[in-house]
């Protein structure tokens, strides 16, 4: 009889650890984070060919600002930008254009449930697809000039596409974007899916253009943003690629 009572205080202890388990799951789950990207332009890569014109293929995405993304808790953020000095960096660099320095907050979800955030950058920039895009997958091929394979007319923009964070075992962010150069008339892919460690400095590029990007979790019960906090990684892109740790650093596909 003993045996039999100590067996089931056993099996009542270990599924109390289960639910302990599950629910701690669900809280770290629920937390926020703030993303923080600093896109930026190659000016060495200005005469750098990328075999034609492309539009990226998005599905379900939110722009920051919008009343949908912040009913879905994506919170532009404009205050204690940890990346402020790289981004003024960029800006005071010859070998490099800053195109945008984004922050926004937003909730730490599974990849089924996360939401991508479009990017539409710079200039506007008309173009014209196939009547039919089932076939592609991430970019769909375009033109700059309407044919009769091409007769669906789209507008881009210098920088297209979406970036998508979620959560598994890591923090991981996809970034699928397009850098179209309206002089040149090319466009330069960059899809990369990457892990990520929270509030290090990771290096994203291809030739053409590159991110910089930061992700630090929001702890606070009131739900400020953390204070912008300044790393031994924080290094002038002047020096890049060595600015940054060579095992964060994650270049794109060469098109």
């Amino acid at each position: 009889m003993r045996i039999t009572t100590i067996t089931r205080y056993l099996r009542q202890a270990a599924q109390l650890l289960v639910i302990s388990s599950l629910l701690m799951t669900g809280i770290a789950h629920a937390r926020d984070y703030q993303i923080e990207v600093v896109l930026f332009e190659n000016v060495d890569g200005r005469d750098l060919t990328a075999g034609g014109l492309y539009f990226p293929k998005l599905g379900r995405s939110l722009r920051l600002g919008t009343e949908d993304a912040v009913a879905a808790g994506f919170i532009p953020l404009e205050q204690n930008l940890s990346l402020a000095e790289n981004a003024k960096s960029i800006a005071a660099s010859r070998r490099y254009r800053l195109i945008r320095h984004l922050s926004w907050r937003q909730p730490g979800l599974a990849v089924d449930d996360a939401i991508p955030v479009r990017i539409s950058l710079g200039e506007t920039i008309p173009l014209y697809l196939p009547g039919s895009i089932s076939e592609y997958q991430d970019f769909i091929p375009a033109s700059a000039d309407t044919s009769p394979e091409r007769e669906r007319k789209i507008n881009t923009s210098t920088v297209n596409g979406s970036i998508k964070v979620h959560l598994g075992r890591f923090l991981h962010m996809d970034a699928q974007l397009v850098f179209t150069d309206i002089e040149t008339q090319q466009s330069f892919r960059l899809s990369q899916s990457r892990k990520m460690r929270s509030r290090e400095l990771h290096y994203i590029d291809n030739p053409r253009f590159g991110i910089l990007t930061r992700i630090l979790p929001i702890e606070d019960p009131e739900g400020s943003v953390p204070e912008a906090e300044s790393t031994d990684n924080d290094e002038p892109i002047e020096s890049a690629p060595e600015f940054i740790d060579e095992n964060n650093r994650e270049p794109g596909p060469e098109e």
